[in-house]
């Protein structure tokens, strides 16, 4: 009975944690401060409860681990364990600090957060693979653990997949949603946090909170919060002395002005066609690639093989050289085919798509990069597909870390070669994801994963419009999926 206030705390607290994850303006502060209080009020009848019956230390010590332990065992996590490296206290703290019906979930997740070299790496690992089928604890576990081993790019990777994942712990995606904005805060990307923030992907812990506010003001979002709300967040947010420069940077930084190079396609001066290409290209070599460069590279080209100027000083050569017939053909498709193979060498590496152009040089772009990235993608869709029939059982992050892969290669590839290179590319990843998806639900047993691949060709179907593939789609993406939170219906 004395303990009922502090029960009715613990409830209260909790209902403002949650209540505070659906919500990114005024009303997280107001349910932040009211998880505070609530925090501070049991804290302070636990210590009473401890007090009362130190004389009887069998009492004291269980009420301490009882009613002490699991509030302050989320900061001693962040700002004691973390820092220290001390990822099996972090695992037992995790635990015991109530973060919903799966504890052990998060636990894993603190473990990897404060790993630091390859026997905590080992450790986490160990207790991770014991858990199956994978979860989004999982995948977040290895996202963190690659990221203490100094492998961020696959850490972003493993991270923003956990979105596909219908298993739901709310506490872990607190964490990986801050470690991705804090991510993004460290690489300058404001635009990639900023979007996280407009759609909501991730439940904010403070912190991220904070970093959001300041990605929305940086990118001059109309949803930016005014300066009082954003002082506010900082107020919540840990770290005072490293955000403070953040917060004053983003009310005092100006919109980006437009890069007067990136304007330019060459040489200005109105040169004939042939040298104004051939500035355009030291020009495109000399900065970073983007589609406008790219573009205005193609086209300078284009109309520098097609200038009847540029043909009649190379039959002119021709006649001087005494060369055969046709040479003059011969050489413009020697130019076109090595500045095709230069272009389409940066373009792969920018991941840029092919700008629409009629030209030699733009036609032979095209055909490049779509039947290039075509059949490698084509390619390792198989690879991946056969690793049904490879007789060895690989461990279930393993598949995922695969799919991950290809998934990413996949939207590159759509990405930069639009609506048409989608409806190609679709079928074969179609029919060797939904064979992968059937094979996980039923051989192993995967639910999670299976349904993630299969809700992700669902969508990718009704982009291209195949009716076959959106009915099949539907039809597996409506069983239900079997969680450690229960079935999940849809």
């Amino acid at each position: 009975m004395y303990a009922l206030p502090y029960w009715v705390l613990h409830w209260l607290r909790q209902a403002a944690i949650n209540a505070r994850r659906g919500n990114r303006r005024t009303r997280y502060l107001a349910w932040s401060v009211a998880a505070g209080v609530a925090n501070g009020l049991m804290i302070s009848l636990g210590v009473a409860f401890v007090l009362v019956f130190r004389s009887v230390w069998w009492i004291a010590l269980p009420m301490l681990a009882l009613m002490v332990l699991p509030v302050v065992a989320n900061p001693l996590i962040r700002f004691v364990l973390v820092p220290a490296g001390a990822q099996r206290l972090a695992y037992y703290a995790g635990r015991i600090s109530r973060p919903g019906a799966d504890p052990v979930a998060y636990a894993l997740c603190a473990a990897a957060w404060a790993s630091r070299d390859g026997a905590a790496i080992a450790w986490v690992e160990a207790r991770r693979d014991l858990r199956l089928p994978l979860g989004d604890a999982e995948i977040v576990t290895t996202g963190l653990l690659a990221a203490a081993r100094g492998d961020a790019a696959t850490a972003r990777g493993l991270l923003r997949s956990v979105a596909m994942i219908v298993e739901d712990h709310p506490a872990v995606r607190e964490l990986a949603g801050e470690w991705l904005a804090c991510d993004a805060a460290a690489r300058g990307a404001w635009r990639e946090l900023a979007d996280d923030a407009s759609e909501m992907r991730w439940p904010a812990t403070p912190l991220t909170y904070l970093l959001e506010g300041v990605a929305l003001h940086r990118t001059h979002a109309p949803a930016a919060p005014p300066a009082r709300e954003l002082w506010a967040r900082w107020l919540l947010a840990p770290r005072h002395r490293v955000t403070r420069a953040l917060v004053g940077e983003a009310l005092t930084c100006e919109p980006d002005a437009p890069d007067a190079r990136a304007q330019s396609t060459g040489d200005a001066t109105g040169a004939a066609p042939l040298p104004h290409a051939v500035a355009a290209h030291l020009a495109f070599e000399a900065r970073p690639a983007t589609a406008a460069s790219l573009a205005a590279t193609v086209a300078a080209w284009d109309a520098a093989l097609g200038d009847a100027g540029t043909r009649a000083w190379l039959a002119r050569r021709a006649l001087e050289l005494d060369a055969p017939p046709g040479a003059v053909e011969r050489a413009i498709g020697d130019v076109a085919g090595a500045v095709t193979n230069d272009l389409a060498r940066r373009a792969e590496a920018a991941q840029l798509g092919a700008p629409s152009a009629s030209g030699p040089v733009g036609h032979g772009l095209t055909r490049r990069l779509r039947h290039g990235r075509l059949d490698a993608l084509e390619a390792a869709f198989s690879r991946w597909a056969d690793r049904r029939h490879d007789g060895s059982a690989h461990p279930a992050i393993d598949e995922w870390r695969e799919f991950v892969a290809l998934w990413t290669a996949y939207q590159a590839v759509v990405t930069a070669g639009g609506i048409e290179l989608r409806r190609l590319a679709f079928p074969h990843a179609f029919s060797k994801g939904s064979h992968m998806a059937a094979w996980l639900w039923n051989k192993r047993e995967e639910y999670a994963l299976s349904h993630a691949i299969s809700t992700w060709l669902l969508a990718e179907a009704l982009a291209v419009g195949d009716a076959e593939a959106i009915e099949l789609g539907h039809r597996n993406c409506a069983l239900a999926v079997p969680t450690r939170l229960g079935r999940i219906e849809h």
